[in-house]
C-alpha cells in the first residue's frame, strides 16, 4: 500500500478515536435517558454559547449588555447574522424522526467527531448541550444528541430539523474563528459622524474631506490644496454619505501567507478611507490593489492590471482582509464627482 495512503488511513482512525474520547469525556454522562426537547423557546435567556470540535477549536459567544453585537472570544465582535441564525435555529429546532436501530452505532460514531454546542443562561448556568453530527443522506436532517444538566446526556440520537426550513443544520455551528468575526468596517446607520476623508495615494488631487454636522451643514475640502470648496453639489455629497451607513468587508481571511501580509502592509496603499465619529474617534481602512486571479481585458483590449472583483483592506494597522470592489469602488470616487456641472 502506498505510504501516503497508509498514513492517511492512520490519521482517519486516530481522528475518529480522538473524537470518541472527546465525546465521552467532555461531560459526566449520568443516567442515560432518551431526550428530544432540544428547543430553547426563550432565546433572550441565552447569555453565552460555546461551540467546540474534536480538533480543539473553541468559539465563545457572549451577549454584550451595551451593544447589539455579541462578544467573540472576549476581544472581538461576532457576526450578528451568524449569532441570530443560531438563536433562530435553537428556537425552532425539532425532532424530525428517531435514528433506526441499525444505524445508531454509526451515527453515534459520526456525532463523536462533530461539534459540541453549550448554551448558558444570563447567570452563566448551563441550559442545554447539543452534540451535532453530520447531515442525513438526503440533506434534510441533522444527527444530534442532547444533554441537559439535570438529566445528563441522552441515550438516543435524533434526526433534527428546523421548522420552516428544509436542509441540514451542521454548518450553522462552525468553529472557524476568522469566519465568526464581525465584518463591519463602518457602521453609522444614523450618520452620526462628523468627518469622512478619502485619500487617493496615487492621485492626491482626487483626495477630499467632508465635514458633516447634520442636514445640509456640509463642508467639502480638497486635501491636496488644503482648502474648502465654496460651491459644490450638496445633494451628491449627501447621497455619498449614505454609503457609510453600512460598509462591510468580505472576510477577515486574506488567503496570504504571513510574509505576503507583511510585504503588503509595508507597501503603498492605493486608498485610505477614514471616518471620525461625534466623539472624535477615527476609524480607518487602507486599501491595497490585488493581483488578478485570471486575465480580464479592459475596453481597449488590454489586460486589467488589478483584480476587478476584490481589493485588500487593512484595518487596525495589521489585520489584512478581503473587500469586494462593488462595495469599495463607490467610496473611492474623486473630489471632482461633487463639483457642480455647468
Amino acid at each position: 500500500m502506498n505510504k501516503n495512503l497508509r498514513l492517511f488511513y492512520i490519521l482517519i482512525v486516530l481522528s475518529i478515536g480522538a473524537g470518541i474520547l472527546w465525546y465521552m469525556n467532555t461531560t459526566d454522562q449520568g443516567e442515560l435517558k432518551p431526550q428530544g426537547d432540544f428547543a430553547i423557546a426563550d432565546t433572550a435567556s441565552i447569555g453565552k454559547i460555546v461551540i467546540s470540535d474534536a480538533d480543539q477549536n473553541v468559539i465563545t459567544l457572549e451577549r454584550a449588555s451595551d451593544s447589539r453585537f455579541w462578544d467573540l472570544n472576549k476581544d472581538y465582535k461576532a457576526r450578528e447574522d451568524a449569532v441570530n441564525l443560531i438563536l433562530k435555529t435553537v428556537k425552532l429546532i425539532q425532532v424530525k424522526t428517531t435514528v433506526p436501530q441499525t444505524q445508531k452505532e454509526n451515527v453515534i460514531r459520526q456525532i463523536a467527531i462533530g461539534k459540541r454546542v453549550d448554551f448558558y443562561d444570563l447567570n452563566g448556568d448551563p441550559i442545554k448541550t447539543y452534540f451535532v453530527g453530520t447531515s442525513t443522506q438526503d440533506h434534510t436532517g441533522t444527527y444530534m444528541v442532547l444533554e441537559k444538566p439535570e438529566e445528563g446526556r441522552s441515550s438516543e440520537p435524533f434526526i433534527m430539523q428546523m421548522q420552516g426550513f428544509t436542509g441540514f443544520l451542521t454548518t450553522r455551528f462552525f468553529t472557524d474563528f476568522e469566519e465568526w468575526r464581525y465584518t463591519g468596517i463602518f457602521d453609522f446607520p444614523e450618520l452620526d459622524f462628523k468627518k469622512v476623508e478619502v485619500l487617493h495615494h496615487e492621485h492626491p488631487e482626487r483626495s477630499f474631506e467632508i465635514e458633516y454636522n447634520g442636514g445640509n451643514d456640509l463642508k467639502l475640502k480638497s486635501v491636496l490644496l488644503d482648502k474648502y470648496i465654496p460651491n459644490f453639489d450638496t445633494l451628491r455629497v449627501k447621497d455619498y454619505l449614505l454609503l457609510y451607513k453600512k460598509v462591510h468587508l468580505e472576510t477577515h481571511k486574506s488567503y496570504l501567507g504571513a510574509a505576503q501580509e507583511d510585504s503588503l502592509i509595508n507597501s503603498n496603499a492605493a486608498y485610505t478611507l477614514g471616518v471620525t465619529n461625534k466623539d472624535g474617534l477615527r476609524k480607518k481602512v487602507d486599501l491595497y490593489w490585488k493581483n488578478p486571479i485570471s486575465v480580464i481585458m479592459d475596453a481597449n483590449g488590454q489586460p486589467e492590471k488589478w483584480d476587478m472583483a476584490r481589493i485588500f483592506g487593512v484595518v487596525k494597522g495589521d489585520d489584512v482582509t478581503l473587500c469586494q470592489r462593488f462595495v469599495t469602488d463607490p467610496l473611492t470616487i474623486g473630489i471632482s464627482a461633487f463639483m457642480k456641472q455647468d
